[in-house]
């Protein structure tokens, strides 16, 4: 009889390994391998899952060659081998590839205890008790401590699922549906899949029938290897001690565990509940905003670190429903054991509470949680097959997808102004079309002139740019990038100015790499973009494009620069210098004649020509969001160079308010210390706006002083038209622009004829001295004052405001036709400060003056297309009433949420379980075995 038994385990294991391996190394490895590492140095496929995938082919490997080299002629320790090393690594393998996401830290403890205790069972299995190193003996009674906590808690788990499977198995197979499937193979396919499918039958049964046996044999292999262990060192040390370390570690073991079950996300909801109504409520908030960070983003990511909100956990109640005909609420008995069983993998709270998670963050934060925890939501993601949007959003940011293989920059000199080429070369080595997107600032005067498309770095075969109305041109963007998901992309791209500086650039696709038949090899997909711009020089340079925010394109040291056609060498860091150098030669002034018989005049400014305003009333309006505490020390030199030049005129200050506090309006600029100040909430620049409108009255300013931080452009929302009737003008703290203004919030900004700096004392000396020039200057940027009036004197009180549709249809007469550009560029500000551009008539108008001059305004946006049915969507576009509404660009991704493994589904009929699991593995690897599309 022993022999037999002996027999039977040594066979148990020997064919279950050569099964496996046979499948893994004929079956899968020769077809998959190449392109999983291909694609793993791509970066496509997460190195968590490559980790997990050779550890799952190298555990049965590593079993096989210690079985045949160390226990080949020991059968007890060969199933020991089996059930007690790797059966566990390879299940969790297994559970790891299809089910477990991100680790919690309660998840993590309990595998990582699942682990240690495999290491100590396999080192006990090849080495034995230690007795003659003491430190290792303590080490190993603890760690066989743990195997006993170990063993008890997975058998009990497993039981819940065995017993229900192993009637369900037994039932089924008794039923011998499963023939018909397996006889359906063996009768319609060809010998290759009627020898994957007996091998798929015999792996599969093997693989159900030990999995039955597991509960017993794992728990029971681990109780004995701890007794052992608990035997061999209570004979040295004394079984008491050896009874306390093993208590002593249960207990620590458990008091973690019972830790670790706590959830960040109930407090802070709980916290988070009620608004703060007192300073000392919100400084409370504040101080915990660790534990309120760490509990929303556990609450938007719950669907990658846990397996199941705990409500939805109800599979095992409805199996034992059906397979024992128990009723609803004996059933949920076995259900709430289960789900306490298992709490480290379940979510306590709703698969709402994501959604709740991320108003929450922004509420409280002042800030995307995708742009502001954009590192954990990426780890998050990387731990399950997740394909991401082909739009580039926030989660994209500073992805290194797309490399940015050759940049050029030309730049034509005209004295005081020039033409600037941009030039670049984009390669995507990824199996999937990827869209880029560039954020950048340019010197508030300068104007961009043209964007091209090409499929190689032929000019003569480059698409060329039109220019079209906001709306029109974002709808037909945005409609290419929605329509890659169902058919093989164009190349379109799409130009556009959101700010006085600020411009965005989108370009879509880059081309996944192509497949050459010969060789057979893989080439990365390739394009081309060339970008214009005309800007008036600084000093002794050129002011290049300055990066704020960069989406899935990357650039390293090997990337090809060249400048003026000279080759330099470029940083892996920077997207663009600062400058090049320029030759300097006298500033002089510039006269453009344009449509419709406007004068446009540039004139250098000196030093003395910058005045402080004098006998001014000001309102200055201070964002108190939560973004601001980074930026106090910045706001109190604001306050200092404010309070010393108080007494040339009277300022009234203003303090917005979030949800649940109220603004406050202040005489006295030194009641307000910014270092006291409390900085809490979400505060976005219309709510502001709408606050000091509340609280204004009937008193009025010479102008409305909005100090804040960046902002947060994608928290924007629609809220209408702001009337402000003095000039808005917004400081910018921290030398940082937003990326990008929502469209009402930029047209109030130029309408009330205000603007944007990162200093109060610019914003100052640009009021004064714009109204030192009287009303016809356009603005005073970049060490220029720009004037616009009327050809004829007698007309220059009416002309600008006569319907604009009238003098942009007239020929154009200039006396610097190059000019032109910087010249448009200036009188569609000054027309915007003055027409009514709600009205559709005057967008079109000042649109038309943007057509003609081709240049992108904050009206107009060049949009490059590549083929008849893009410009007919595009014509179709421009012909809506909403042509000129652009919505925010708020860049949020819908995240794919993964299955829910242990919510109820339908149950298949039991005579068909088994013969799905018969073919399931033969059709699997048939299907991974059929050449990809392009292989020979």
């Amino acid at each position: 009889m022993k022999k037999f038994v002996h027999a039977s385990y040594s066979s148990i294991f020997w064919l279950w390994n050569l099964l496996f391996l046979l499948v893994i190394y004929v079956g899968i490895l020769p077809n998959l391998a190449p392109f999983m590492i291909r694609d793993a140095l791509a970066g496509e496929v997460p190195l968590t899952f490559m980790v997990t995938f050779a550890g799952l082919v190298a555990a049965p490997t590593l079993a096989a060659l210690v079985g045949w080299f160390r226990l080949r002629r020991q059968p007890e320790r060969l199933m020991r081998l089996f059930y007690g090393i790797e059966a566990p690594i390879v299940g969790l393998c297994l559970l790891r590839l299809f089910i477990i996401r991100e680790m919690t830290p309660a998840s993590l403890h309990l595998l990582g205890t699942l682990a240690l205790c495999i290491t100590v069972f396999g080192i006990e299995l090849l080495c034995g008790y230690a007795a003659r190193r003491p430190a290792l003996a303590w080490l190993q009674m603890m760690g066989h401590s743990l195997m006993l906590m170990v063993g008890v808690y997975v058998g009990v788990l497993l039981t819940f699922y065995v017993v229900p499977a192993l009637c369900v198995f037994i039932y089924s197979f008794l039923q011998f549906h499963w023939w018909n499937d397996l006889g359906n193979v063996l009768s319609t396919q060809a010998f290759q899949a009627i020898f994957w499918s007996i091998v798929g039958l015999a792996l599969f049964s093997m693989s159900a029938s030990l999995f039955f046996a597991m509960p017993f044999v794992m728990s029971n292999l681990y109780l004995r290897s701890w007794w052992r262990t608990a035997a061999a060192f209570g004979e040295q040390y004394g079984r008491q001690k050896a009874y306390a370390s093993t208590a002593g570690v249960a207990i620590a073991w458990l008091l973690i565990f019972s830790a670790l079950q706590q959830q960040p996300q109930v407090q802070a909801f709980a916290l988070l509940d009620q608004p703060a109504a007192t300073d000392r409520d919100r400084q409370e908030l504040l101080n915990q905003s660790n534990l309120i960070r760490d509990g929303l983003v556990n609450a938007y990511l719950s669907s990658y670190r846990y397996l199941s909100p705990w409500e939805e956990s109800n599979q095992l109640r409805e199996m034992y429903r059906y397979v024992f005909d128990l009723s609803h609420s004996q059933a949920q008995v076995w259900q709430d054991f289960h789900n306490h069983w298992l709490s480290p993998f379940l979510y306590m709270g709703s698969r709402s509470d994501s959604e709740k998670a991320a108003e929450q963050y922004a509420e409280f934060f002042d800030a995307p949680i995708q742009r502001a925890e954009r590192p954990a939501i990426q780890q998050a993601l990387q731990s399950t097959v997740n394909r991401g949007e082909v739009q580039a959003g926030l989660l994209n940011i500073n992805q290194r997808i797309v490399w940015l293989a050759q940049q050029q920059v030309t730049v034509q000199e005209q004295g005081d102004w020039a033409d600037i080429e941009l030039y670049e070369q984009y390669s995507n080595p990824t199996r999937q079309d990827q869209e880029i997107f560039y954020s950048f600032s340019l010197p508030e005067s300068a104007v961009l002139t043209g964007v091209w498309l090409g499929e190689t770095a032929q000019r003569d075969q480059r698409f060329r740019f039109t220019v079209s109305p906001r709306g029109a041109a974002q709808q037909v963007y945005n409609s290419e990038v929605e329509r890659s998901n169902r058919m093989a992309a164009e190349d379109p791209a799409l130009l556009e100015q959101v700010g006085p500086r600020q411009y965005r650039l989108r370009v879509f696709p880059i081309p996944a790499r192509q497949f050459a038949p010969r060789p057979q090899t893989e080439t990365p997909g390739e394009l081309h973009l060339w970008m214009t711009y005309k800007v008036m020089r600084a000093g002794d340079q050129w002011p290049l494009p300055q990066l704020a925010e960069q989406r899935n394109i990357y650039w390293t040291r090997d990337t090809v620069r060249q400048r003026n056609g000279r080759t330099v060498r470029g940083s892996d860091q920077d997207w663009l210098e600062a400058a090049l150098p320029a030759h300097r030669e006298p500033l002089r002034s510039h006269q453009v004649t344009l449509s419709g018989g406007y004068h446009v005049t540039a004139q250098p400014l000196q030093a003395k020509d910058y005045q402080l305003p004098q006998a001014q009333h000001f309102a200055v309006v201070v964002d108190r969001s939560y973004s601001m505490n980074s930026h106090r020390q910045e706001l109190t030199e604001t306050f200092r160079w404010l309070r010393q030049h108080q007494n040339q005129n009277d300022v009234d200050l203003y303090l917005t308010a979030s949800r649940g506090a109220q603004p406050e309006r202040i005489k006295d600029l030194h009641q307000f210390d910014p270092a006291k100040a409390t900085f809490y909430g979400s505060l976005q620049i219309p709510q502001m706006l709408k606050q000091f409108e509340q609280l204004q009255d009937a008193t009025t300013y010479d102008a409305v002083l909005l100090v804040t931080d960046q902002g947060s452009y994608e928290l924007s929302k629609d809220d209408g038209n702001l009337a402000i009737a003095a000039p808005l003008w917004v400081v910018h703290l921290g030398e940082e622009l937003p990326f990008a203004y929502d469209d009402a919030t930029l047209e109030a900004i130029q309408k009330s004829k205000g603007g944007v700096a990162p200093t109060l004392e610019e914003v100052m000396q640009r009021l004064a001295t714009e109204a030192k020039f009287g009303d016809t200057v356009a603005s005073v940027t970049d060490g220029y004052v720009w004037l616009v009036k009327a050809v004829d004197a007698e007309t220059s009180d009416t002309a600008t405001a006569a319907p604009l549709v009238q003098f942009v249809n007239q020929r154009q007469v200039v006396s610097e036709s190059d000019f032109a550009p910087l010249a448009a560029r200036q009188l569609l500000l000054k027309l915007s400060r003055e027409q009514d551009l709600t009205q559709l008539a005057e967008l079109d108008a000042v649109h038309a003056i943007a057509k003609s001059t081709e240049i992108v305004t904050p009206y107009s946006s060049m949009l490059v297309l590549v083929n008849d049915r893009q410009r007919e969507l595009l014509r179709q576009a421009e012909a809506g009433d909403d042509r000129f509404n652009r919505t925010v660009e708020d860049g949020q991704e819908n995240l794919t949420q993964p299955n829910n493994p242990l919510n109820a589904v339908a149950v298949p009929e039991p005579g068909t379980v088994v013969g799905m699991g018969i073919v399931a593995i033969a059709l699997l690897v048939l299907k991974k075995r059929q050449p990809s599309p392009g292989e020979g």
